[in-house]
């Protein structure tokens, strides 16, 4: 057991002094930064669509376009607005009833509240006063949507040629659009067809300005019936439904708990196959120098392998804790709400009943992939002779990766069930499941199955090692390890 723990520490040491690792420990923060703020820089630079409207019925479908592009400025000015007094002001100090529709952005009842409040300019100066010290200046969004005039002849000469030469204009020419939307006479409820003018596929504005006829339509529909309704809040009114979760005691809806089981299993591969690709690495690296021979003179096998796989199971923990603080730090400076509700799905996924069971999976998982790399290297003389069992292995094992979303529709359902019974996806999926609060006995069951592929996959990467280690023959093919392995496994 001494020299075990004299390898696993040799190891430990020997992966986080590389410059590979502060590399790595580096990327992970620095991937989250720009998977988030790419998008936004997409998002905000994009330049707004020009949208141009001839109507030839006398102007009130150009009118209910005009209206739904207002409404969709102030819904992105809300939520622009919303996202900043999250992170930057103290929503307990505003009115309740500016509270409410800043932590609600997406309703339509606080759209109208916002309206009805002033809109931008009035809401913004409320927010302004509940600013917490050194909070930046508010950037608004621009506009998805701008409507301009067309000609004043245009009507008169509609064809594909005078039609094209409008949307091949440029900004800021008066008379440059992105599209040209065409409402003949006799448009209405008996005759619903426009025409809809662009060269360019560019963003979903073809839909929004459907949508807004369509809305204008059935108002038209409802006036026929009662011709004094004017209401425009007919077609917008609904119900708006909370989502609540009974594990959250205060109140809130949980909106991550179902992305931190999905976190959770991405980290677990990302962190085994991260570390086991090292730990393969150092063995061919050991084969190579013949330090391996010095290594097998003062331990055997068994306790070579099994140091070699506590101190992977080491080095990963400590990128994981590393990782967290990062991710920690990062969310704090970004807003303090979300650490709030990032530590209240955790609270509600890592239970006292289900945090044993994570952390039994996790090292499960760890514990397979690295076996499975471990042999791997055991077996290559170089890394070019890893690559032909690698790159099969590497596809097996990605292979839970995309089964995410049809899982995670159904946790407990039929496809969910039947993976968590594959051997070795076992710890993947049941992190995926965890936070669904499967049957009991699947829980249970699927521990004993996770220890017991883990146990046989030390053992056979235990006998690998001892007999490949020394040897420079070439490695065997995938489907002879596989049945070797069952072959093992049944006696």
């Amino acid at each position: 057991m001494k020299r075990t723990l004299l390898i696993a520490r040799q190891e430990f040491i020997k992966y986080v002094t590389r410059r590979g690792f502060f590399i790595s420990i580096l990327m992970f923060p620095l991937w989250v930064v720009v998977a988030t703020v790419i998008p936004q820089w997409t998002g905000g630079s994009e330049s707004p669509r020009i949208l141009m409207i001839v109507d030839q019925t006398g102007g009130q479908y150009r009118d209910a376009i005009r209206d739904a592009i207002g409404r969709d400025n102030e819904s992105r000015n809300l939520a622009a607005l919303s996202h900043y007094a999250g992170g930057f002001a103290n929503l307990g100090t505003l009115p309740p009833a500016t509270a409410q529709m800043l932590r609600h952005p997406e309703s339509e009842t606080s759209r109208r509240a916002f309206e009805a409040a002033g809109g931008l300019d009035a809401v913004r100066a409320q927010v302004q006063r509940a600013l917490k010290p050194n909070a930046p200046a508010f950037t608004v969004p621009p506009p998805r949507y701008v409507y301009t005039e067309p000609p004043r002849d245009l009507a008169d000469r509609l064809t594909p040629d005078t039609i094209g030469g409008l949307l091949k204009r440029k900004d800021p020419d008066p008379f440059a659009a992105d599209a040209v939307v065409v409402i003949p006479p006799g448009f209405g409820p008996d005759h619903p067809q426009a025409q809809f003018w662009s060269d360019t596929p560019r963003g979903n504005l073809r839909d929004f300005v459907n949508g807004a006829l369509t809305d204008a339509l059935r108002l038209a529909s409802i006036r026929a019936v009662a011709p004094n309704i004017s209401d425009r809040a007919l077609l917008t009114d609904g119900a708006e439904l909370e989502t609540r979760n009974p594990a959250h005691t205060d109140g809130s809806s949980g909106a991550l708990d179902q992305a931190v089981p999905i976190a959770l299993a991405i980290i677990l591969f990302v962190v085994s196959v991260m570390n086991s690709s090292v730990l393969l690495q150092g063995v061919v690296e050991e084969k190579s120098t013949r330090m391996i021979e010095v290594l097998l003179s003062c331990a055997t096998p068994r306790e070579i392998t099994t140091g070699k796989l506590i101190g992977v199971i080491g080095v990963a923990l400590t990128t994981l804790a590393i990782w967290g603080l990062a991710l920690l730090v990062m969310m704090a400076l970004a807003s303090h709400e979300m650490v709030a509700l990032v530590f209240a799905s955790l609270r509600t996924v890592i239970t006292l009943q289900s945090g044993p069971l994570l952390l039994l999976y996790f090292l499960c998982g760890l514990l397979i992939y690295g076996s499975l790399f471990l042999a791997i290297g055991s077996m290559a003389n170089s890394l070019a002779d890893a690559q032909s069992l690698l790159g099969p292995s590497m596809l097996i094992l990605m292979l839970p990766n995309l089964m995410i979303a049809g899982v995670m529709r159904d946790p407990n359902g039929p496809l969910g069930t039947a993976l968590s019974w594959v051997p070795i996806y076992t710890p993947f999926f049941m992190m995926l499941r965890i936070a669904s609060h499967p049957p009991v006995w699947q829980l249970w069951g699927t521990a004993a199955l996770a220890l017991i592929t883990t146990t046989l996959m030390i053992l056979w990467t235990g006998r690998v090692f001892a007999k490949h280690v020394l040897t420079t023959e070439r490695p065997p093919a995938l489907g002879k390890l596989i049945s070797n392995l069952l072959r093992r496994s049944n006696q």
